[in-house]
C-alpha cells in the first residue's frame, strides 16, 4: 500500500485563508478564469504551466479548497520533503519525489491518490520557463493518468489544463498574474492496452489546450 502524504484539513484550510489575505497586497492584481470548468466529482489530475515557484500557490489559489471544495496534492522534490519543513509539506498535501527518476513509491502514491478520486497537481513542463513560452510536455503526467484508469477502469478521472501568467518573468512586487482553467480532458483506459500511443495522443491534446489558453497573452520579457 502507498504511503500517502497526511494532508490536514485544518492546516491546509488556514493556508487557503492566510492566502487570500496577502496574496492581494502583494500582486497588483490576480484575475481568474474558467473555474466553472472544475469537475465538482471524480478525480483531477491538474496540469498547469510552469512559469515561477509562486505556482505552488497560485494554483491552489485558483483551483482549491476555496474554490472547489477539493484540497490538492502535490509531488515535490525530495530533497525539500525532509525535517521540520517536510513535517509542513505533508500536512499541506505535499508528498517527495525524485525529479530525474521517480521512483515507485511515489508513481503508486500518485496513482493511489487518484483512484481515491483527490486532486493531484502535476506540472507537465517539467521545469520553469521563465519566458512565458510553452515548453514541449513530458508524457509522465498523462502516462500516470492513464496507469491510474488502466489499472482502475470505473474511475472517473479529468486531465485540468491551467495556464499561469505573470507580467513578469521574476515576479516582483505589483505583478499581475493571470490564472486561466480549460474544460477537463477525460481520460479513459487505453484501446487495446495500447499506452504508448493513448499517451501521445492525449499529450498532444492537453499542449493544444494550453495553447489555447494562452493565446493573447503576451510573454513577459
Amino acid at each position: 500500500m502507498a504511503n500517502l502524504p497526511r494532508l490536514s484539513p485544518w492546516l491546509t484550510g488556514a493556508a487557503y485563508y492566510l492566502g487570500k489575505l496577502l496574496f492581494p497586497l502583494y500582486f497588483r492584481r490576480i484575475e481568474v478564469t474558467g473555474q466553472e470548468h472544475i469537475p465538482k466529482t471524480g478525480a483531477l489530475l491538474v496540469t498547469p504551466t510552469h512559469r515561477s515557484r509562486w505556482d505552488a500557490v497560485m494554483v491552489p489559489y485558483g483551483v482549491g479548497w476555496l474554490t472547489s471544495g477539493r484540497h490538492l496534492y502535490f509531488m515535490v522534490a525530495a530533497e525539500e520533503v525532509r525535517g521540520f519543513q517536510g513535517w509542513w509539506i505533508r500536512r499541506l498535501g505535499g508528498f517527495p519525489v525524485r525529479r530525474e527518476r521517480p521512483g515507485r513509491e511515489s508513481l503508486q502514491t500518485a496513482i493511489e491518490l487518484l483512484r481515491r478520486g483527490e486532486s493531484l497537481v502535476m506540472f507537465p513542463e517539467g521545469k520553469i520557463s521563465r519566458d512565458g513560452r510553452l515548453l514541449p510536455l513530458k508524457p509522465g503526467p498523462v502516462h500516470l493518468a492513464l496507469q491510474a484508469v488502466q489499472q482502475n477502469p470505473d474511475l472517473v478521472l479529468h486531465l485540468l489544463p491551467v495556464y499561469l501568467w505573470y507580467s513578469h518573468p521574476y515576479q516582483p512586487w505589483r505583478t499581475d498574474v493571470k490564472i486561466r482553467i480549460g474544460q477537463g480532458l477525460r481520460v479513459l483506459p487505453p484501446a487495446n492496452g495500447a499506452l504508448r500511443q493513448a499517451t501521445q495522443t492525449l499529450t498532444t491534446a492537453l499542449r493544444d489546450a494550453l495553447v489555447a489558453l494562452g493565446q493573447g497573452l503576451h510573454h513577459p520579457v
